[in-house]
């Protein structure tokens, strides 16, 4: 059963509008100022958007700022209304949009828990019978008679979803808020709305925490300038908004624009080509936290190479190694040689336990400890959540597991970190 209805909904905006007295009566009389308002530019926040919630569904809308994530939440708790299309909602609705939201500065923690309970629709009884969870879940019982313009932003965010979780809705609507409360109670509050949403309730849920969506919502609404970009399941759905807001429409896998390559000795080496693959062996555009990742490199040694080492690391946007491998000191002890000719090198490592993001890897050659070779950024390898297989504490930047392979000869082992 559908529990919202978001039909062909529009939201126009008129640029430069005011909203006061002053300038509504000077923009009805002509000639007073320089500009009228049928003059301004119109901004559609939402275009012609439809979706539905049913029972039971937590629906995550993600996308850039100014997407029309917010001016959704609005409409659907009726701040404000749509320019055109309808919308019906079934039953109770609690709104987190912004922080502290119907709370007045004045007052006490404990005063505004009864106020904007009793602003959400529950009556004095229902306040008092809650009272004590909804403090206790807040963590703010020492500050209860503090006057609220005292709080910090995450103590104001820690106050109202309290209220809003407690209200016991049909439906909850949640903003971006949760990004100042601290890691503690943002699980806190994930495991809450888990609670709401196994009971069969609604929830709509925005955020900019790929991990958070991932984890909680059922489906995905990928919002781009008032419109709907994508719509689907959340991995999939994520997986596109991450590779379209690093890299539009290029192609993530074309290794040829954009490089920085290094030579020290040409006539030495040279790296023909690097793929990137998944745990399938496929090319990819994002792999989820804790998949599986191949390197291969490609090489034309141009003579016999004598103790070669080759070393294959991972590095974020500002050039920082995280973790790697180094093939001649954990695999091929002693003195050994790459021959002249052309050979692939590859190295898999089991899982990529880094926290989602935009990655490069980077690939060194080195003969007798000096360094012939290198090429970095190549990539870029974006992560995505993954919430089936690895947990936020799971996620560690040097524990590497990896495989490697070289003119097939093979061996297995653990690399501790950066070499």
């Amino acid at each position: 059963m559908a529990v919202i209805e978001f039909h062909h909904v529009t939201k126009t905006y008129r640029l430069g509008a005011r909203g006061n007295l002053r300038e509504t009566l000077m923009n009805a009389l002509p000639g007073l100022v320089r500009k009228k308002s049928d003059d301004r530019k119109l901004l559609n926040a939402l275009d012609d958007v439809s979706f539905q919630v049913h029972e039971g569904e937590v629906l995550g809308f993600i996308g850039a700022n100014g997407a029309g994530k917010t001016t959704t939440l609005k409409i659907l708790s009726r701040v404000t209304y749509p320019t055109t299309g309808s919308v019906s909602v079934d039953g109770r609705i609690s709104a987190l949009i912004e922080l502290g939201a119907g709370f007045h500065p004045d007052l006490s923690g404990a005063e505004n828990i009864y106020l904007n309970a009793s602003i959400l629709g529950l009556k004095r009884a229902e306040v008092d019978a809650k009272f004590d969870q909804i403090v206790a879940f807040s963590g703010l019982e020492e500050f209860l008679d503090t006057p609220v313009k005292r709080y910090s932003s995450g103590m104001y965010a820690r106050l109202a979803f309290s209220v809003a979780a407690h209200v016991d809705p049909d439906v909850l609507l949640v903003d971006e808020v949760l990004s100042v409360g601290d890691a503690i109670f943002q699980e806190r509050c994930l495991n809450r709305m888990k609670e709401i949403r196994d009971k069969g309730k609604a929830m709509v849920f925005v955020s900019h925490n790929m991990i958070a969506v991932q984890s909680i919502c059922s489906r995905v609404i990928w919002l781009d300038r008032g419109k709907i970009r994508a719509v689907g399941e959340p991995e999939q759905v994520i997986s596109q908004y991450l590779h379209n807001q690093y890299f539009g429409q290029k192609n993530i896998l074309d290794l040829e624009e954009g490089e920085e390559l290094f030579h020290y000795d040409e006539g030495s080496v040279v790296v023909e080509a690097i793929k990137i693959l998944d745990e399938a062996g496929k090319p990819f555009q994002t792999i989820r936290g804790g998949g599986s990742v191949k390197v291969e490199v490609h090489y034309s040694a141009k003579r016999q190479l004598n103790s070669p080492n080759i070393q294959i690391y991972l590095a974020d946007k500002q050039h920082h190694r995280l973790m790697g491998s180094d093939l001649a000191s954990s695999n091929y002890k002693g003195q050994w040689t790459i021959s002249k000719g052309e050979g692939v090198v590859s190295c898999t490592f089991e899982a990529v336990p880094i926290r989602p993001n935009i990655y490069y890897f980077n690939v060194d050659i080195l003969e007798e400890n000096r360094l012939i070779y290198r090429q970095k950024d190549i990539g870029p390898v974006i992560v995505r959540p993954d919430q089936t297989t690895l947990k936020f504490e799971d996620y560690n930047l040097f524990d590497m597991k990896c495989h490697w392979e070289l003119n097939g000869y093979s061996e297995s082992m653990a690399d501790e970190g950066i070499k």
